[in-house]
């Protein structure tokens, strides 16, 4: 299996914890480690890819990251702030683990030698928002099972098109200004989606539509 990991950092980093830090932990571990600026600089045969991840639209520019990503390989982000909406995005997208800004040396250790394992690296609270998400689709499910038919959700093209725009980390005001409406509309059109898929808030919404409309809000 491959031993190298690769730390793509941000341009104008919040501090030198990828470099002063994670980076000699990782050698700890036997892997070499290589670092950059540029997500086309990550080599074949990496077996983690820790990206840097504390910029203001930090949704955004991962995403845009990603798409140019060639490589096969685990992604864990790093430098995060205390951002429960990022962290459950970066769970719910198949994102390896997080490591926040606060975290110490012992966390990163105890954090990277889980990853090795192959196992997940997130707060108990971001796990179990998820589990219970995942378990209340479930539930959805069964009911829909022994309750007979149900009438699929319906959402309409402007609703999607307000998800899709969610997805990427736009805010209302944004959404508002790329579809020329009013942020109360948009408004509007949210808690139209939040009423028809039961959802309570837009991780819950978010959620919902990668299940059962991924094609649509990509």
């Amino acid at each position: 299996m491959s031993s190298s990991a690769f730390l793509l950092l941000d341009l104008e980093p919040i501090n030198t914890i990828g470099i002063n830090v994670l980076e000699p932990l990782l050698k700890t571990q036997g892997l070499n480690v290589a670092t950059g600026t540029n997500i086309l600089d990550v080599p074949e045969g990496t077996r983690l890819l820790f990206i840097e991840t504390s910029s203001q639209d930090a949704w955004g520019k991962l995403k845009e990251q990603l798409v140019n990503l060639r490589v096969k390989c685990d992604i864990v982000l790093f430098n995060l702030d205390e951002n429960p909406e990022l962290a459950n995005r970066a769970l719910l997208s198949g994102i390896r683990g997080v490591f926040y800004t606060t975290d110490n040396a012992d966390v990163l250790m105890k954090g990277i030698r889980l990853l090795l394992e192959d196992q997940l690296w997130y707060r108990r609270d971001i796990m179990c928002n998820a589990l219970n998400r995942m378990l209340q689709f479930n539930k959805d499910a069964l009911h829909k099972l022994t309750d007979g038919d149900i009438e699929p959700v319906k959402l309409t093209k402007r609703e999607k098109a307000i998800i899709s725009l969610m997805s990427n980390g736009s805010k209302n005001k944004e959404i508002a200004e790329a579809l020329s409406i009013s942020p109360h509309t948009v408004k509007t059109h949210l808690y139209s989606a939040f009423r028809k898929t039961k959802c309570r808030n837009r991780i819950e919404l978010l959620s919902w539509a990668q299940q059962n409309i991924p094609d649509e809000i990509r």
